[in-house]
């Protein structure tokens, strides 16, 4: 079973190219993942009544060179492809209107014990989850990334009330736009991301400051293609979150003037 969703790209989705930005990927992942659940009876506040709480643990996203811009109508779908006793992997694919395809990926949810604050079995909803395995887009092998690298900045972030979700806890989009705060602007209008793997690891709150250190890892020159590290730490030194991301020079220009005029 497959759950499509069609959203428009507002102002708050793009870059300063008119472009769809990762961080709107990530979003409308997560509300056409929650609008599915909702459909099945699981969304959060249906299983905050049994003391359970979606946690998003992991996301992996790859882009085509050939993005969403603003006015742009993009269909979201999204289908559950494996359920194991503690966790449950959700695919995506992200289309234009024309049929052309933005994005694709996957994120790792699991459940957690309000009570307990520990992970709790996902065995009791697992009748009502309905799995294509067969549209597995990867392994769902857990990825490990490197740390060394060259050191190329260091920011800090004190977390404030906008970045807090329902839950009280820091968005988890917020953590993606602390690492894209400590890139290049030069460098972002002129590449393309074409990998995007997210972990988070750690719960921060407000008042919170979060140290973001960005590397650039090993890479060979000759392939144009950089590779990032993003490790964003709590105020204890514990790291909270890991963005790392996979850029190529862009080789497509549009003119956004000229594509928004058919509005």
């Amino acid at each position: 079973m497959k759950y499509i969703h069609c959203y428009s790209l507002t102002a708050a989705d793009m870059d300063t190219r008119y472009r769809m930005t990762p961080s709107a990927v990530l979003l409308y992942y997560q509300d056409c993942w929650a609008r599915f659940m909702s459909y099945l009876h699981l969304a959060a506040f249906d299983v905050i009544k049994e003391n359970r709480m979606w946690i998003i643990t992991e996301f992996n996203a790859w882009f085509e060179e050939q993005t969403a811009l603003w006015s742009d109508d993009i269909d979201v779908t999204v289908w559950n492809s494996e359920v194991s006793s503690l966790r449950l992997y959700a695919e995506f694919r992200v289309h234009r209107s024309d049929g052309v395809e933005v994005a694709h990926g996957y994120g790792c949810w699991t459940l957690l014990d309000t009570e307990a604050h520990r992970l709790a079995p996902m065995t009791p909803f697992q009748p009502r989850i309905p799995v294509l395995p067969e549209m597995t887009s990867d392994t769902h092998k857990k990825r490990r990334f490197t740390t060394e690298g060259t050191l190329l900045q260091q920011i800090e972030h004190r977390v404030n009330p906008i970045n807090l979700d329902f839950n009280g806890h820091v968005n988890n989009r917020t953590y993606l736009s602390i690492a894209m705060q400590s890139a290049d602007e030069t460098f972002l209008d002129a590449h393309a991301i074409r990998c995007l793997s997210i972990h988070w690891l750690k719960e921060t709150f407000l008042g919170d400051t979060l140290t973001c250190c960005l590397t650039l890892l090993p890479h060979e020159a000759e392939t144009h293609m950089y590779q990032y590290l993003h490790t964003i730490a709590r105020n204890d030194k514990e790291t909270a979150a890991q963005v790392y991301s996979e850029w190529r020079a862009r080789t497509e220009q549009i003119d956004v003037s000229t594509h928004a005029s058919r509005l």
